[in-house]
């Protein structure tokens, strides 16, 4: 029965007429959705006296012309979105990138795709997440969708390719170009000035052929840690600044792991480490930045970088560009090295006595691809003549002073402990004292007009003026157990004449943008604002201030503006918190030291 009844219907098909007419159909027809015998008029109008009419030109159907490619470009676009967010949310798991991804699930979604049948829909869910392959450099594992045929895919996908996403290294932080010239110029403009390392058309450079590598090298390693540092300077960038510093540290730590005897040391693997540390002790505990710069001067040896010039037949081998690079890079260490031994007079790591490496060229000639050739530090100081130094060698000279203090005061102390004093100490510390003046002298003369337009010379000179605390509180720390007591209330006024410098060097420039000063720049306010602080008319001020006129009769202040001095200085503190960390932790201890003070001042008083 089934079988005939296939056969009637088969052969009824040859001779059944089409079940469409041919022609238009009219208009009211068309409208009430009924049949239409393309006769005119028609039977349907004739019988409800309507007017037939045919339109001949009708609109075409389907999509509009262009609006299939429009949306395929938007399916691309929202594609290469979801990749770099998933590559930024397995990177970093925090509430942050969750809110973020919260709100890129909330952006209005893509217009449905629009299909010439029900049959032909496409199905999303067909296309892996990257979450499900973790891109990971060191297993070099790529995203990849998964094969698609035309049959899987909505109408004119068959022929459609998704736009590649931008180069961005494997498993890196997704930067697009926008974002990297922009990081590119915010180190030249913020960091640059105080750690003068690179020459900037040499790095512009290397930095387009990096955009070609494949895989991680020392060059990424460092490009990173130049934005990470970047970053540190901006408030544009605070939302990337934790996640670009995990991945450099992540990325130099595991090279560093794969590293052997066999192979020597590169320069960019010192400078990416040595610009981790800058950007620690900026923003991370201070710990954590003093081990990191220790691994990076133990790389400035390994790497002989205090040995740059030991040999003039090397320096044929070498373009001058880049080996004036590596003498900066040894100077940066250098002078790094003695702020840290400020701090904590700690023992020094980079000695003196070892350097061949020549003081930095002048900037000028450096970025203009010829560098001039530079003095030895030993030359320098033993003629004491610092014309045409550049900022960088200035600060290493100066800096040079203080270390040599610093060992002076370490060899005393080791004499007391043994008891086997002597005047060798004073007389050096007396030597220094005159040399610093000298240089001091000789880099005013210099730069007779002091800019903060000019972080390094600026730094340079609030240093100088700090090392002159700084030795002062050698001086005091050490002459009463001393029976070789030197003039001590000398070196008490000269440290108050240097800090009372320091004061208006930072009233003076107190409304131009810190972000632009060095990140070492809180160390010799601080130093300044513990010698105001201990001035007994700044005292008195306070005192007089916080309560009834008359409680302390017969106290003259000789000096009123110390007091506005030091809160000059503790104002640049509190401005420089919220993006250095060096400065907070210096006015948290300036804080309490004040309350102290104070309490002690009054508690005297009230017997």
């Amino acid at each position: 029965m089934t079988a005939a009844r296939r056969t009637r219907s088969a052969v009824g098909t040859t001779s059944r007429p089409p079940r469409q007419l041919p022609g238009s159909a009219c208009e009211a027809c068309q409208k009430r959705k009924v049949r239409c015998d393309r006769k005119s008029p028609c039977g349907t109008c004739k019988d409800a006296n309507l007017v037939c009419e045919i339109n001949t030109q009708r609109r075409p159907r389907g999509p509009k012309k262009g609006e299939l490619n429009n949306l395929r470009s938007q399916v691309g676009v929202c594609l290469n979105r979801v990749v770099a967010l998933e590559r930024r949310l397995s990177l970093d798991p925090t509430e942050e990138a969750l809110t973020l991804a919260t709100q890129f699930s909330d952006a209005p979604p893509v217009p449905e795709m629009p299909s010439a049948s029900s049959t032909s829909e496409g199905d999303f869910s067909q296309f892996p997440s990257p979450c499900q392959r973790r891109p990971s450099w060191e297993s070099d594992i790529q995203l990849s969708m998964s094969p698609m045929t035309p049959t899987s895919l909505p109408m004119g996908f068959s022929t459609f390719q998704f736009p590649p996403s931008p180069q961005s290294p494997p498993g890196c932080t997704f930067v697009d170009d926008l974002m990297r010239a922009d990081l590119d110029q915010l180190y030249f403009d913020r960091v640059h000035p105080n750690v003068p390392i690179f020459n900037q058309s040499r790095y512009f450079a290397r930095s387009r052929q990096m955009a070609m590598m494949e895989g991680p090298n020392y060059l990424l390693c460092l490009q990173y840690a130049m934005w990470t540092l970047a970053m540190s300077f901006s408030s544009q960038f605070e939302s990337s600044r934790d996640l670009f510093y995990n991945e450099t540290r992540h990325m130099l730590e595991t090279l560093d792991l794969h590293e052997d005897d066999m192979n020597t040391v590169r320069v960019e693997q010192v400078q990416a480490w040595l610009l981790l540390a800058f950007y620690e002790f900026a923003r991370c505990n201070y710990r954590r930045a003093w081990v990191t710069a220790g691994r990076a001067f133990r790389l400035v040896q390994l790497a002989r970088l205090h040995e740059v010039d030991i040999s003039e037949n090397a320096a044929e081998c070498e373009d001058a560009v880049s080996r004036e690079e590596k003498r900066r890079t040894f100077w940066v260490a250098y002078y790094l090295d003695r702020l840290l031994c400020i701090r904590n007079r700690s023992p020094l790591t980079l000695i003196e006595d070892v350097i061949f490496t020549r003081l930095p060229a002048s900037d000028l000639a450096f970025q203009g691809g010829s560098p001039i050739q530079g003095r030895f530090l030993g030359e320098v100081l033993a003629s004491g003549d610092h014309s045409l130094l550049s900022p960088l060698a200035e600060s290493a000279v100066l800096l040079t002073i203080c270390g040599r203090a610093v060992l002076q005061c370490q060899a005393s102390s080791m004499e007391r402990f043994y008891g086997t004093t002597s005047l060798k100490f004073w007389m050096s510390l007396e030597w220094l004292n005159s040399t610093l003046n000298a240089s001091l002298n000789s880099l005013m003369a210099n730069h007779p007009v002091v800019s903060a337009a000019e972080p390094m010379l600026f730094f340079s000179i609030m240093m100088a003026h700090a090392i002159k605390i700084y030795m002062c509180q050698i001086v005091e720390s050490t002459s009463h157990e001393d029976s070789c007591r030197p003039n001590v209330v000398d070196c008490q006024n000269q440290a108050m004449h240097a800090a009372r410098e320091i004061a208006r060097l930072v009233k003076a420039h107190e409304h131009t943008p810190y972000f632009k000063a060095h990140i070492f720049f809180p160390l010799a306010i601080s130093l300044a604002a513990s010698r105001l602080m201990a001035h007994p008319s700044r005292l008195v001020e306070n005192m007089q201030a916080l309560t009834p006129p008359g409680s302390y009769q017969g106290m003259e202040v000789k000096d009123g503006g110390i007091n506005g001095e030091f809160q000059c200085c503790m104002n640049a503190l509190r401005s420089m918190q919220s993006f250095n960390n060096l400065a907070r932790e210096h006015l948290l201890v300036l804080e309490s030291q004040e309350s102290f003070s104070l309490n002690n001042f009054r508690g005297s008083f009230s017997i």
